[in-house]
């Protein structure tokens, strides 16, 4: 990873980072908000594992299927705040990009 140059003298509580080390953060952000769409696509698998589960009565399914429940009321709720966290930090880092001296130069 490229080094964080520091506080700048002048900056107050500014940070300073370079030009290759931010895009390198945006490349994360951008990779994470990216891959949070395949737990949520996994919809149809678990609607049907939830159907077979629940036509099955022995104990084993039964104890599989409120772990199913449990994770289908927790998880895809908790997916979706992170989703939007990371949209609004795209968000601020993509202005940033396009606002600064960050933005040109050599890529």
């Amino acid at each position: 990873m490229p080094p964080i140059s520091g506080q700048s003298p002048d900056a107050g509580d500014k940070i300073c980072i370079d030009r290759e080390t931010f895009k390198q953060l945006l490349a994360l952000l951008n990779s994470c908000v990216d891959e949070l769409v395949n737990p949520r696509d996994c919809e149809i698998f678990l609607t049907f594992l939830d159907t077979y589960l629940s036509e099955n009565d022995s104990p084993e399914p039964r104890k599989s299927l409120l772990l199913l429940n449990y994770y289908r009321d927790i998880v895809p709720d908790a997916l979706e705040e992170i989703a939007d966290r990371l949209e609004e930090a795209r968000g601020i880092f993509n202005f940033i990009l396009t606002t600064t001296k960050l933005g040109g130069g050599n890529d």
